[in-house]
């Protein structure tokens, strides 16, 4: 059996850990809303957060595990929203975020009506098993949420540069992944311990890209920022010759030739003296 102590300092630590997710995006939002562009930042992780964080909030009501993951993730929501809200307000591809954006409604929609309906027992299910359910849905939703930056990783390999990765969010995930894998383990519930355990290895293999292709040392060429369709300026330049080095010589087009009937002239006339 686990000491009360222990088991509340480890709740506490998981607690900070799930902020520190939660809260890592804010560094990116704070330079987006300074550079008034998104640059190359992606919303699926944000978009993933939101969803992921739902779920979460709902595995803890009804689990009646009000800290840390209710409180925490309860929170988590709401600083989901404020992301995207302000990677809207910046974006230039309105309507690509707006789809994504409506994925996310129609699943966040769909498992909020589950969780509803299942607490009240209109599922056939007790409340213990629904939020088991949900708990099986969150990590998929985490796996989700890790797995979303890693769509950058082929473009990282490809340009030789984690300017693509926001490496603030993968420190915070990793320290996350360790605090909630003790807290599983203490409380052997394996609906948190199983994804922490890939989470762990994924994060650490991507802050491994993030330090060998670091921004400062490796950033991104100027062709990465150039556009294809972007006209082609050529202008011509007609300078007098003078003081060039090259001799001036004649074309043969327009020499003026000898005619070849010249010398028999010459000799019909000396003939006919």
């Amino acid at each position: 059996m686990v000491d009360s102590t222990v088991l509340l300092v480890v709740r506490i630590f998981a607690a900070f850990g799930a902020l520190a997710l939660i809260c890592s995006p804010s560094i990116l939002m704070r330079q987006i809303h300074k550079q008034k562009h998104v640059g190359v930042a992606s919303v699926i992780p944000l978009v993933m957060l939101a969803i992921n964080s739902h779920v979460w909030m709902m595995y803890g009501y009804l689990g009646e595990n009000y800290f840390p993951i209710f409180s925490c993730y309860t929170f988590g929501d709401l600083a989901a929203l404020t992301y995207v809200a302000i990677y809207w307000r910046y974006t230039t591809e309105h309507r690509y975020v707006a789809r994504v954006i409506a994925v996310a409604l129609i699943v966040i929609i769909i498992l909020s009506i589950y969780a509803i309906l299942g607490g009240f027992g209109y599922t056939g299910q007790i409340r213990a098993q629904v939020a088991k359910t949900m708990g099986y849905i969150g990590d998929a939703t985490a796996v989700c949420l890790y797995a979303a930056p890693m769509e950058k990783l082929f473009q990282v390999l490809k340009h030789k540069s984690a300017a693509f990765i926001n490496a603030h969010m993968v420190m915070a995930s990793l320290a996350n992944n360790i605090m909630w894998f003790t807290y599983g383990t203490l409380t052997a519930n394996w609906i948190i311990i199983a994804p922490n355990i890939l989470f762990i290895a994924l994060n650490s293999s991507t802050l491994v890209l993030c330090i060998v292709f670091n921004p400062k040392t490796h950033p991104l060429h100027e062709s990465f920022f150039a556009h294809d369709d972007t006209p082609i300026k050529v202008s011509v330049e007609l300078s007098p010759k003078n003081g060039s080095k090259v001799p001036n010589i004649p074309s043969p087009e327009y020499k003026a030739m000898q005619s070849p009937l010249e010398p028999l002239r010459i000799h019909l006339d000396i003939n006919t003296s």
